[in-house]
């Protein structure tokens, strides 16, 4: 069997459910993707780091394109250097706790973004 028959026959469940994770991104719904996540795990316990591992990515990328400044992200990264290991930890606290992570880590990068000087 060649590398693309296996592929046809084999549909990963994380391809949609991390274009699902960028969808709800870009929403701003975090409740929605804490429910997605916590499904999705109930439901595929083996593929946990899987799904776990790209989604600070996918936040970053989502606050990057809203605030318009890879740089306020990359400072607040610098600030808070295990905040990819806090979004993780929410995740597995439940909804409640990681819209509140999410709240206070977009704020963060919000008020970091307005301070930055633009480039002329």
């Amino acid at each position: 069997m060649t590398a693309a028959d296996y592929q046809k026959s084999h549909h990963s469940p994380l391809v949609p459910l991390l274009a699902k994770v960028t969808e709800l991104c870009e929403k701003d719904d975090y409740r929605a993707l804490a429910e997605t996540f916590a499904a999705f795990i109930k439901e595929h316990e083996t593929s946990r780091y899987l799904a776990l591992e790209p989604i600070p990515f996918r936040i970053s990328d989502h606050l990057t394109k809203k605030h318009g400044s890879s740089s306020a992200v990359t400072t607040f990264t610098l600030r808070h250097s295990t905040w990819a290991s806090d979004v993780q930890k929410a995740l597995d606290a439940g909804p409640d706790a990681f819209v509140a992570l999410m709240k206070d880590i977009d704020a963060q990068v919000a008020e970091i973004a307005s301070k930055a000087k633009k480039l002329s």
